[in-house]
């Protein structure tokens, strides 16, 4: 809307303002995150100081200039009245503090709208937009009154009226739609009826008060005169709700404007009624008093906000209050009958108009007390159910310390079961470590005793022969006693002593072998068997362990080489490493030849940093398939179940370099290039757990 020129300015947004002085440099914030134009940002910027009843920026130079302006045209009229001054120029001063009052209200109202905008008071700001959409239709209706004047024509209804009985709907459209939300169906349905009841009650008193004094006046007129005070006391009574059922404290704001909304009904009511006797003067209390109510209306709106009392008693006031309200609703609308029998002379259509409204009041507050009656009955099965859950915790709290004392005896019992188990887990797996050690140990026996059959085998044939050659050089030399000796004779023996020198070295060497078979194996064997721990040379020991193995598969046509550094020193477990390393061997024979049955394995040992030592085994056999290699670890994972795989050899060999020899293992197998498999180890093997 837009006000007159002489008193007031339209700011460049949405709201109203008053121009203001301009703000200095310590009016702002250095840290102020807005961007503009610094000098049009000083001139605009708000320099009022917080406002102690909470009003917000531009509220109070509003006010405080359209209260003074109101107040002076107000004494005017009133003074302008009583000194006998022209009776145009009082009912100018009137419509001066009626339009500066009404405008300056709705200039409030969006004031307001913008200041919960800006802080973000959603519910704030649709509840103050509609009160300033009623308090601004309102002002719209005071320019149509003023047209109305200055043209001299006022007939009844006019279009000043409409936009005058906007205002109150408005204000309760605002308030329900605050409710909606933070009170039940329930208790909003009660406060319809509520006011609804309050509305018709109003009806059967305003047509008490208006129709004996009605004279002429058409049913439109006398319509329009009492939907005034009707709807603006059911807008009060929605805030009389709004109070109640939000437990509101002392927040004046909501009570501001609920008392404006009842004392502007009650103003209407007398306007009305002195319309009706032809008493109504220029410059009368009753004048003033809409403005003052209306501005100060509007200065509740541009800062209305609901503050929820936490308070027992407050709270059974209200409740109370509730209660009692639709009984003093059915007691107004008695009274009202009451007072067309002694005071007013109705006519019988009228008298029945108001006995029928008192019905349906009566029949409202009956239905208004069966939702009490509704709520009460609902009260009371929540507090059974809340009786019978307090019983069913007392009886638990009673079996509490039972139950749980035999939870923990089955807690106990499964922890004993569970720890059995764990231990039965144990032995299975040093069980399975102990078959896998055996198993490995079992074939080095087997190389092994083929060795030293083969070696004693040889010593025995040669063994075989010594008695017959000792003969046959007895004999030569037996002869050579009673013969001369010539030259076939002593070639003979030569020959025989060649023989026997030949044989000699040949039993020699097959005993010599078969010691060493004998002693490697037996080093190996009490290293695989008791995890002895002592200081070695890696690939001296890997060449051992090599060459027991190829014992085992000397029929194979399987090529096992071993490179690698000399004089690498570990502290470590070599009957680990042995296991591991004829695990990985078995596998590359068993899996990666198992086609062509022949290939070469590489075995190379080598340092990794100063403090580690690598030892990979390569084969150039088929390879892992992809599918397969992410769980060539996982226990009892074979591809040849039903060939007698177990699938615990890479298991317990990942289990052996993870934890007794405090390494790690890794298996890589590219497509088409064999499997290759490194175990880093530390130097230093970590110390067993005592």
């Amino acid at each position: 809307m837009v006000a007159p020129a002489p008193l007031f300015t339209t700011p460049s947004d949405d709201s109203l303002a008053v121009p203001r002085p301009p703000a200095t440099a310590r009016d702002f914030d250095d840290e102020d995150s807005s961007q503009g134009a610094p000098l049009l940002e000083a001139l605009l910027a708000d320099t009022a100081r917080p406002s102690r009843l909470g009003l917000p920026a531009g509220a109070a130079p509003v006010f405080k200039v359209a209260g003074l302006v109101t107040l002076l045209a107000i004494a005017l009229a009133i003074g302008g009245a009583h000194l006998g001054m022209p009776g145009g120029w009082v009912r100018l001063f009137d419509n001066v503090h009626w339009t500066i009052a009404d405008i300056s209200a709705g200039w409030l109202c969006w004031i307001g709208v913008r200041d919960a905008r800006q802080k973000g008071q959603r519910a704030e700001a649709v509840a103050r937009r509609w009160f300033a959409l009623g308090f601004s239709s309102y002002a719209i209706g005071q320019l149509f009154w003023d047209l109305q004047i200055v043209l001299a024509w006022q007939p009844f209804p006019a279009p000043s009226d409409p936009f005058y009985m906007m205002m109150a709907p408005c204000c309760a459209l605002g308030m329900m739609g605050y409710l909606r939300g933070r009170v039940s169906e329930s208790q909003r349905l009660a406060a319809m009826l509520d006011t609804l009841s309050l509305a018709i009650a109003v009806v059967a008193l305003a047509l008490v008060v208006y129709l004996p004094e009605r004279g002429a006046m058409s049913a439109l007129a006398l319509g329009v005169m009492v939907t005034y005070p009707t709807l603006l006391l059911a807008g009060a009574c929605v805030g009389v709700m709004l109070i109640a059922l939000l437990r509101v404290g002392r927040g004046w704001p909501i009570w501001i404007l609920t008392a404006m909304l009842a004392a502007h009904g009650g103003l209407w009511m007398e306007w009305n009624a002195l319309t009706l006797k032809h008493a109504l003067a220029d410059g009368g209390v009753v004048n003033s008093a809409f403005s003052v109510c209306t501005l100060l209306g509007g200065l509740a709106v541009s800062c209305w906000r609901v503050e929820v009392a936490v308070n027992e008693r407050i709270d059974r006031f209200y409740e109370g209050a509730l209660r009692v309200l639709p009984l003093i609703v059915v007691v107004g609308v008695t009274f009202a009958v009451t007072l067309q029998d002694s005071v007013a002379h109705l006519s019988p259509t009228a008298r029945f108009t108001c006995d029928a409204a008192a019905v349906v009041v009566i029949v409202l507050a009956a239905v208004r007390q069966t939702l009490q009656l509704r709520d009460r009955d609902q009260l009371i099965e929540a507090q059974h159910l809340l009786r019978d859950r307090e019983d069913e915790l007392s009886e638990l709290n009673q079996h509490l310390e039972q139950r749980v004392s035999e939870r923990t005896r089955e807690a106990e019992q499964r922890n004993a079961e569970l720890s059995t188990a764990l231990q039965q887990l144990s032995m299975a797996q040093h069980e399975l470590v102990r078959a896998e050690k055996l198993a490995g140990l079992g074939s080095l026996v087997k190389g092994v005793a083929a060795e030293i059959s083969a070696a004693l085998a040889n010593a025995d044939m040669v063994a075989m022969t010594l008695p017959g050659q000792v003969e046959m050089l007895g004999r030569l030399q037996a002869g050579a006693a009673d013969a001369p000796a010539d030259e076939r004779r002593r070639s003979q023996v030569a020959g025989y002593v060649g023989a026997l020198d030949e044989s000699h070295k040949q039993l020699g060497m097959s005993l010599n072998q078969a010691q060493h078979v004998i002693a490697v194996f037996q080093q190996i064997a009490v290293d695989q068997t008791s995890d002895h721990r002592r200081t070695f040379d890696v690939l001296a020991t890997v060449r051992e362990m090599v060459d027991l193995t190829r014992l085992a598969h000397r029929h194979d046509p399987i090529e096992i080489i071993v490179t690698g550094e000399p004089e690498l020193m570990l502290d470590s477990y070599p009957g680990s490493i042995g296991q591991v390393l004829n695990q990985l061997i078995e596998n590359a024979i068993v899996h990666g030849f198992s086609r062509s049955g022949e290939g070469t394995i590489s075995v190379r040992v080598w340092p990794s940093g100063h403090d580690a030592v690598r030892i990979t085994v390569h084969d150039n056999g088929l390879g892992i398939p992809p599918a397969d290699l992410p769980q060539v670890f996982a226990p009892f994972f074979t591809t040849r179940l039903a060939q007698g795989g177990s699938g615990l050899g890479l298991t317990i060999s990942r289990n052996m370099v993870n934890g007794i020899l405090g390494g790690r293992i890794e298996i890589v197998s590219p497509e088409g290039a064999g499997t290759t498999v490194t175990m880093t180890l530390p130097r230093l093997a970590p110390r067993a757990p005592a």
